[in-house]
């Protein structure tokens, strides 16, 4: 008879390879049901991108095989709570976990494609995803999620007016393209892009999010002026 008990004890001896503990000690096993010869589980994860995902799965599937019941059959529901790596304090953004920022010294070599999908793939493993493209004087999200010529809702968050995100392929992004014409030329001076990005980080309502991809501009425009710094 297939208990509760019998596929807990089973499972400790399946091990979170980067942490180095098995699942029941790390607390990771939840949602036990077991109906005749059918178990179900959840095994929580540190990370919906997690490369090791389907190793623990079969890992799981065999120990339940091997020493409760060869004729059981096994699902496993794999889901993420996903920590904070974040050593700021979070007083800028308090609801993001993890900020991950896309740069390079150089425009033109894929840093929109790279932030784009990354944070695409991250919300198709189950992540709160957001996009922030940082890039003034060069934006390419608009172009990328064919929403070129598109404006941004105002909402109201506790009695203060601000910018809610556009969404679309499962992510929220911001970008300077949503806020401008186009086809008005725009001089970016250090001052007037770093007051655009702490916009873009006081008033976007990104709401709680496990990522927030941040697609950087080229390191030489960061450093044309002292003044430029859009994360003092």
């Amino acid at each position: 008879m297939i208990t509760k008990e019998k596929v807990l004890e089973a499972l400790s001896n399946v091990e979170e390879p980067d942490l180095g503990k098995d699942l029941v000690t790390l607390n990771m096993v939840k949602d036990i049901e077991i109906e005749g010869n059918k178990v179900t589980f959840t095994v929580v994860l540190t990370t919906p991108a997690c490369p090791l995902k389907e190793l623990i799965r079969n890992a799981c599937i065999h120990a339940i095989h091997h020493l409760v019941s060869k004729e059981a059959e096994v699902e496993v529901k794999m889901t993420a709570n996903v920590s904070s790596n974040r050593k700021d304090g979070n007083t800028l953004l308090p609801n993001v976990k993890n900020i991950i920022m896309v740069a390079s010294g150089k425009g033109g070599v894929g840093k929109s494609t790279v932030a784009a999908n990354l944070a695409i793939a991250l919300a198709q493993d189950g992540a709160k995803v957001g996009l922030m493209d940082a890039d003034i004087y060069g934006p390419s999200v608009p172009i990328m999620f064919g929403v070129r010529g598109q404006r941004p809702m105002m909402v109201n968050v506790n009695g203060k007016g601000m910018i809610a995100p556009m969404e679309k392929y499962g992510i929220q992004f911001m970008s300077i393209g949503l806020l401008v014409d186009e086809k008005q030329a725009i001089v970016w001076r250090g001052p007037m892009a770093s007051s655009a990005l702490k916009q873009f980080v006081s008033d976007v309502h990104w709401g709680e999010l496990d990522y927030l991809v941040i697609d950087m501009p080229p390191a030489p425009a960061t450093c044309t002026s002292p003044s430029y710094n859009p994360f003092p």
